[in-house]
């Protein structure tokens, strides 16, 4: 008589990969490994493919409340890392400004941070799309303003 081991279900996923559910415990433990490692990236972009990811997950184990908090943090994080363009020295003639910065991941969290709070039947919270539009904006003018006519 062999002895039968018991496995607790923690993931519940579709053929192609996708999640379905996820285990609570396992998703928060996720979360909190992936958002000290996306803290730690230095490449802007990459951390901002990192937490769509990482929030992806966590809107297909049904935790869309958890996703919102980790779209937020890295488009915080994201603007934050891009304002340091505007006090570097660039020529235009070689680089745009809009090529150093990561308006359009920014962009991406935001919609995505709208779309979760439509989800929830918030529509008045979702404002995120146009906030990092604006705020890329904004940068922008700190660069470019002087040179303005």
């Amino acid at each position: 008589m062999t002895k039968r081991t018991k496995f607790v279900k923690v993931c519940n996923c579709t053929p192609k990969g996708d999640i379905r559910t996820m285990d609570v415990q396992v998703l928060n433990q996720l979360v909190d490994e992936q958002e000290a490692a996306i803290a730690r990236e230095t490449n802007p972009r990459k951390m901002a493919q990192r937490a769509l990811e990482l929030g992806d997950a966590c809107m297909a184990a049904g935790c869309p409340m958890r996703a919102i908090q980790v779209w937020r943090a890295a488009a915080k994080r994201l603007e934050a890392m891009d304002y340091r363009w505007v006090y570097e020295p660039i020529n235009p003639s070689f680089v745009r400004f809009s090529d150093l910065v990561s308006e359009k991941e920014a962009v991406t969290l935001g919609r995505r941070i709208d779309k979760a709070w439509h989800l929830l039947r918030h529509p008045e919270m979702a404002t995120w799309a146009r906030r990092m539009r604006v705020a890329y904006r904004e940068m922008w003018l700190d660069k470019y303003y002087e040179a303005l006519p």
